[in-house]
């Protein structure tokens, strides 16, 4: 059978692309040709483009106004992606944008409704959901193996030294955000992808050894809409590397422990009155990643680009991004305001894209 064949452009040419290119030559199953790349820093962007034999374009718009992709891929600095996001649905192209899908929750809302609008794909870069450790974690909980949920931990111990916020966006309000926005959202995303919604959270943010204007560390705790309790604590002020990136579930039938660099292996899963072959579990639900990025993006492009072929819109990663969005800013509303967050409230963080 002939391979479907999809072309894409990226806009930023960044560390995300350079992943997007190397992720993109192991997907077998279509074909997949990068025709253009854009990004303000000119040298960067021809550099680039000449590995991958495309054009390069320094200015988005002339790029959007020239070329025919099936998809445009937004892999700039967290705080243009609304900008860019919109001006490419704009001139009615489909979109993939990394996370965050914004900054603030009110463009995320205007995004899905445009896209809604014109009947184009919109999707958003969660890729850990498709780990195969989260998708084997998930269909348990959905199967109530574990029973009723007792108490859930979220841990992110990672290193990134001060030249990491040396650029002029990482570890800002106005484009980033901290450690919560920028590292710990794929893991604060996978919490309430797989346990639900939360209804309260209580949190305290600080900066331990980095510079930045956000925070390196943070401290939550959380109240699930199920009754259960979560702590989530994350930093990026571990040293001298990445240790862990992880969530343990205890229940009324057992306890399971998702761990790895990038939620990505099997470190623990017993269930009461059940033989278990670990060794077997583990090797069949777990990957090996080499960083926190993973290797699920291999996964969700083809997804993604199979949308843009029919008339399907599934909007999906949209919503399930918004609410984790939402969460995000309660979290940072609960340092801000030194109070309980109830998360149903419309209350969003004075600083994170502002």
């Amino acid at each position: 059978m002939k391979k479907k064949f999809f072309t894409i452009a990226l806009v930023g040419c960044g560390r995300v692309a350079q992943h997007y290119t190397k992720i993109i030559k192991q997907i077998k199953n279509i074909n997949i040709k990068i025709i253009a790349v854009c990004d303000t820093k000119k040298i960067r962007a021809i550099e680039f483009s000449k590995k991958l034999n495309s054009k390069a374009y320094f200015n988005l718009k002339q790029m959007l106004k020239e070329i025919k992709v099936d998809l445009i891929i937004i892999l700039t600095p967290s705080g243009l992606h609304y900008e860019h996001s919109n001006l490419a649905l704009d001139y009615k192209f489909n979109v993939l944008v990394e996370k965050p899908i914004s900054l603030l929750v009110s463009d995320a809302e205007k995004l899905h409704q445009k896209a809604k609008k014109k009947k184009l794909v919109l999707c958003v870069g969660f890729q850990n959901r498709h780990n195969k450790a989260i998708v084997f974690l998930k269909k348990a909980v959905n199967k109530k193996l574990f029973g009723k949920i007792v108490s859930i931990s979220v841990v992110l111990r990672w290193c990134r030294f001060q030249s990491y916020y040396s650029d002029d966006w990482h570890g800002t309000w106005k484009l980033d955000g901290g450690v919560i926005n920028q590292q710990a959202i794929h893991h604060i995303d996978a919490l309430s992808y797989i346990f639900g919604p939360i209804n309260k959270v209580s949190s305290f943010i600080t900066k331990r050894l980095n510079q930045l204007e956000a925070e390196d560390t943070c401290v939550s705790i959380m109240e699930l809409q199920n009754g259960a309790l979560c702590t989530l604590e994350a930093t990026t002020a571990a040293r001298p590397k990445d240790f862990e990136a992880s969530i343990t579930v205890v229940g009324e039938k057992g306890m399971a422990k998702i761990g790895g660099i990038g939620l990505n292996k099997i470190d623990n899963w017993e269930l009461i009155g059940k033989k278990i072959n670990f060794n077997k579990l583990k090797k069949a639900n777990s990957e090996k990643f080499n960083n926190g990025y993973g290797t699920s993006h291999k996964k969700i492009l083809p997804i993604f680009l199979k949308q843009t072929k029919n008339k399907n819109r599934d909007y999906k990663s949209v919503t399930q991004s918004i609410s984790t969005l939402k969460l995000i800013h309660s979290i940072y509303a609960s340092s801000e305001k030194s109070k309980i967050i109830k998360t149903a409230s419309k209350i969003n963080s004075i600083k994170l894209g502002r």
